[in-house]
């Protein structure tokens, strides 16, 4: 193995400087955002219990009533009922002390995201929700859930 001097040291050190510059920024959020789904299964939330698979619902028209889609995430649950075109739901954080209100956003692949701030009490409520796919993330100082897509 030769030894190299300083100036062999310092041109590889420059090439190698000018090969990350020319990397474009479109690529660099794209790596970014690839890098993020390297734990998506450990921070999506678990369905916990959905009415529409209950036993009969199958043979139930949507009229009889609402459907009630339950995730839960470490020490948060996260309840919904969908009712027409209204979603109405409660945070229940177990966690000691948080006193800040969580922020729950309806995300849609065809959509804007809509966001509403839980009361104190965990409620909050979206209407002028049409059918389709949607997931909700909930976010507060600390924490985050992230359901998994559901068509409603």
């Amino acid at each position: 193995m030769s030894e190299r001097d300083d100036d062999e040291l310092m041109a590889e050190l420059a090439a190698a400087v000018e090969e990350e510059a020319a990397v474009s920024d479109r690529r660099r959020a794209a790596a970014k955002a690839a890098f993020t789904w390297r734990t998506v299964d450990a921070e999506l939330a678990e369905l916990l219990h959905d009415s529409a698979l209950d036993v009969g619902a199958a043979v139930r028209s949507g009229a009889d009533g609402p459907r009630m889609l339950s995730f839960r995430r470490a020490a948060v649950t996260l309840e919904v009922e969908i009712d027409g075109e209204s979603v109405l739901g409660e945070v229940i954080d177990e966690h000691e002390g948080d006193a800040a209100p969580a922020t729950v956003t309806l995300q849609r692949p065809d959509a804007d995201d809509r966001a509403v701030e839980a009361d104190a009490s965990g409620f909050f409520r979206f209407d002028g929700v049409q059918p389709g796919s949607v997931r909700f993330v909930v976010a507060r100082a600390g924490w985050s859930l992230t359901t998994p897509w559901a068509t409603i």
